[in-house]
């Protein structure tokens, strides 16, 4: 019997060797962190293979979403300037608009949004 992997679990492991963490979202989508170290052939591979990742993902017993906490880095809203584009949007109370958060420290925002594939 031969213990060959499917292409998905294959690049899952790459993913996951090279230090990315993959979720499942209730919607379907795929999230993928720390976003800024994904490349295009990265990228590229993981929208090919996202049926089977969303396949293994949820046959996981481990709960990959057990901390609710981001980097900044990690966000969609992050602009290239450093600055929160919701906050630049007036969608976070009490947080001036120019607010350049420290990409680096773990923090809760319900506003979070990794990249979607």
């Amino acid at each position: 019997m031969s213990d060959t992997k499917t292409p998905a679990a294959e690049l899952l492991e790459r993913l996951q060797h090279k230090g990315l963490r993959l979720s499942a979202t209730p919607d379907g989508a795929l999230q993928v962190w720390p976003a800024v170290w994904l490349d295009e052939a990265t990228s590229e591979a993981i929208r090919a293979h996202k049926p089977g990742l969303l396949a293994l993902l949820s046959t996981m017993a481990v709960d990959v979403l057990e901390d609710d906490r981001h980097r900044c880095r990690d966000c969609y809203h992050l602009q290239r300037k450093g600055n929160c584009a919701m906050a630049a949007q007036g969608r976070l109370p009490g947080v001036p608009e120019w607010y350049t958060p420290h990409k680096d420290i773990l923090q809760r925002c319900n506003l979070f949004c990794a990249l979607p594939y």
